[in-house]
C-alpha cells in the first residue's frame, strides 16, 4: 500500500530528526518494528482486515456477476450469429461492445473503491502506530526506530524488536464500537 510507504518514510525522517538534537557519545539506542505484522496481528488491524475482504467480496461479486452476463451474451450471438442478418449482428455487436465497455468501467470503479477503502480503514491505523512508535522513542529515549521491511533495515538482534509492544498498545489504543 502506498501509503504505509509514506508514513514508514515519515517515520525515519522523525527519528532523524528527533536524534539530530541529541550529541551524546554513547551508542545510540536503536530500535526497529513490523509495520505488516503489526497490521496483521492487533485486534484493530484483523477488523480493518475483515471488513476490507467483506467488502472487497461483495464488490468483486458484482464484478464477476457482469462478467457472466457478458460471456453468456457473447455465447448466445455466437450461436445465433449465422441466423441474423447484418443489421441485427450490428446491434447486437454493438451491444456487446457496451456491454464490455460497462464491465469495464465497473472494474475500474471497484478497484478504485477498493483502493478509498484500503486507505480509510488503513489510515487511522497507520496514524496510532505512528503516536505509539514516537512515545516509545520518548518514553524510553530511543535514538532511532525503524521499520523493518521498508526501513532499509539488514540486521537487528530481537531485543531490539519493538513489534509486539507496538501491537499491545494499538490493542489498547483501538477505538471501542
Amino acid at each position: 500500500m502506498r501509503t504505509q510507504r509514506i508514513w514508514v518514510v515519515l517515520i525515519a525522517i522523525f527519528a532523524v530528526v528527533l536524534s539530530a538534537g541529541s550529541t551524546h557519545a554513547a551508542s545510540p539506542k536503536i530500535g526497529y518494528f513490523d509495520l505488516q505484522a503489526v497490521l496483521d496481528q492487533s485486534q484493530w488491524g484483523k477488523e480493518a482486515k475483515a471488513e476490507f475482504a467483506a467488502k472487497k467480496a461483495a464488490l468483486q461479486s458484482k464484478v464477476k456477476q457482469k462478467a457472466k452476463e457478458f460471456e453468456e451474451s457473447k455465447q448466445a450471438f455466437q450461436k445465433q450469429q449465422m441466423m441474423l442478418d447484418d443489421k441485427a449482428k450490428k446491434e447486437k455487436l454493438l451491444e456487446l461492445r457496451q456491454m464490455q465497455v460497462e464491465g469495464e468501467k465497473l472494474l475500474m470503479q471497484t478497484n478504485t473503491q477498493l483502493n478509498k477503502l484500503s486507505q480509510q480503514l488503513t489510515k487511522p491505523i497507520i496514524d496510532k502506530i505512528i503516536k505509539i512508535v514516537q512515545s516509545i522513542g520518548k518514553k524510553e529515549k530511543y535514538d532511532y526506530i525503524f521499520e523493518v521491511q521498508k526501513g532499509g533495515l539488514v540486521y537487528a538482534t530481537d531485543k531490539t524488536d519493538l513489534t509486539k509492544k507496538i501491537i499491545k498498545e494499538l490493542d489498547k489504543a483501538k477505538p471501542k464500537k
